[in-house]
Order: structure tokens, then sequence, then C-alpha cells
């Protein structure tokens, strides 16, 4: 089965494939280790910033090597792409879908930028997902409440949606309801009336970003109205930084591969939680 054909399994079965940010080996192992362990289908992917770090080809080339060695449908996403000849080196290097990030862009510019890349990408056969409005803020730690920064925020209008999704043909689309990237000192709030009319204005996918530290009913609410794909970056960081500092703080241990283990086990945790959350578990 293809990506498309999963998250139209999503999609139809009313559950979310879990996208998991990574961009280094060991929070790739993790990802892989609890899919595994949950017969889930899952989404690795890297933003512009971590592909810069682990190198396209090697996210690749990783996952790749994987996805023989255990037979899981893995797909790999490259998340964030800030242009088109970022999004075009996503195809050269052989992603599955392309999250092409317009939303910085006149509304015009971006609906005839997406369009054309749609085209591109689907002469490979690769999926596009598009933004019409900026999905704010970084996958960190912020000091402020959620309801600070979604008071910044521009919330995405049902009718854009509709004609956003219909002008470019874009496969999946990230709107702005509530979702805001990174922890806060308070739980985000999603405005899931605002999704249900944008659901009911769009037949593309549709994807929920920030997918951390959102209350476990409101996901669940979000994917019954149509969510299929949710990104999740920011609490595997934290998990794995967490373990990672406990264990040099006591552990005498020189050699990496032997320090890591618990900075992986912390991750997969996270992930593992994330599948069952988003109903994915013996969906292969």
């Amino acid at each position: 089965m293809t990506a498309k054909d999963y998250l139209t399994k999503a999609q139809n079965e009313h559950f979310a494939i879990g996208a998991f940010n990574a961009a280094n080996l060991e929070t790739i192992k993790a990802i892989i280790e609890a899919a595994k362990e949950l017969n889930s289908p899952i989404i690795i992917e890297a933003s512009h910033s971590e592909i810069e770090y682990i190198g396209g080809e090697n996210f690749i080339s990783v996952i790749n090597n994987y996805k023989k060695e255990t037979g899981l449908p893995i797909f790999t996403n490259l998340d964030h792409a800030p242009s088109l000849e970022a999004a075009r080196k996503g195809l050269l290097w052989g992603f599955d879908l392309i999250h092409f990030n317009g939303s910085h862009l006149p509304l015009a510019e971006n609906i005839t930028a997406t369009a054309g890349f749609v085209k591109e990408a689907h002469a490979q056969n690769v999926l596009v997902e598009a933004e019409l409005d900026p999905i704010e803020n970084s996958s960190g730690l912020h000091n402020l409440t959620a309801e600070a920064q979604l008071a910044q925020i521009k919330y995405t209008s049902p009718e854009e949606a509709h004609d956003f999704a219909k002008k470019t043909n874009v496969d999946t689309l990230a709107t702005s309801f509530g979702s805001i990237h990174g922890l806060y000192e308070t739980h985000k709030q999603l405005n899931l009336e605002l999704l249900s009319q944008i659901r009911t204005n769009t037949s593309c996918f549709l994807s929920l970003h920030g997918g951390s530290d959102i209350p476990a009913d409101q996901v669940q609410k979000a994917i019954s109205l149509g969510i299929v794909k949710i990104n999740v970056n920011s609490e595997l960081r934290l998990a794995f930084k967490t373990a990672l500092k406990s264990d040099l703080a006591t552990d005498p241990e020189l050699a990496i591969y032997k320090i890591m283990p618990p900075a992986i086990e912390a991750v997969k945790n996270i992930v593992k939680a994330k599948l069952t959350l988003f109903g994915s578990t013996n969906k292969i």
C-alpha cells in the first residue's frame, strides 16, 4: 500500500497516522521500534533545518534500509520546505511526501506556487502537503501560555481553504485552527468547530501540526472530524534530551552506543503513546 492508500484508510476508518520528526539515528530507531511493536504505519519526517543537519540522502537511505529490514509501511515526509527549491530537492532525494510551505507568500502567489509544485510532484507519484496560513512558532519550549500564542495567530478561513484546495489540487492541507508548534506553560486548545467547517468545505486530506501537548480528548475529536496525519516533534525532543541528560549525569560510560539506549527508550515510549492515541495500532 502507498502513502495515499494509508491516508485514505485512515480517513475511512477514522484514525490518524503519526508523523514524527527525526534528525538522528537514535530518534529514527525509536520511532521504528515503536511502530513495529504496535503494528502501526508511520511517517518519519524532517524539517528543512533537520535535513541541513542529517542530510537528505542520508535520511532517506537510513529509513529505506530500516523499511527493507522490518517490512513496515514507513513513509518519509519533507516537513515545511520553505521554498520551491527546497521542495524540489525532496523530489531528488526520494521523499514519499513533501510539505511545501508557501504560507509566507501572498495568497495568490501561494496558490500559484503550490499548484505548480503539485504537478511536478504528482508526475513522480509524490504526495504534496501545503500550508495556507502559517503554523506559528518552533518545536521547542516557549515561556508563554498557549493562550497568549494563540491570540497572535491567523486562523484559517473555511472558504479560503476550499478555494486553495480546489485551485492547487493539493493532497493534504495544513490549516490553522489552534495548531501551533512547540510546548507552552499551558495546554494547547484546538478550535474544533472551525476544523469541522474546514472539513465540510474541503475534500483533501487534513493534517494537524504541533501535535505535542494537546489534550487527548481534543486530539480524538480532531481525528473524528477528519484529521488523518498528526505531526509530533517537541515532545520527542524533550524526552530525548531529558533522558540523555539524566544518564550523562550518573553514567561514566564513554561508548556513545551504550549511552543512547535510555534516550531511545524515552522517545519510543512517547511514540507508542501517540500511536495508541491516534488509533493507528494494528492498522497494517
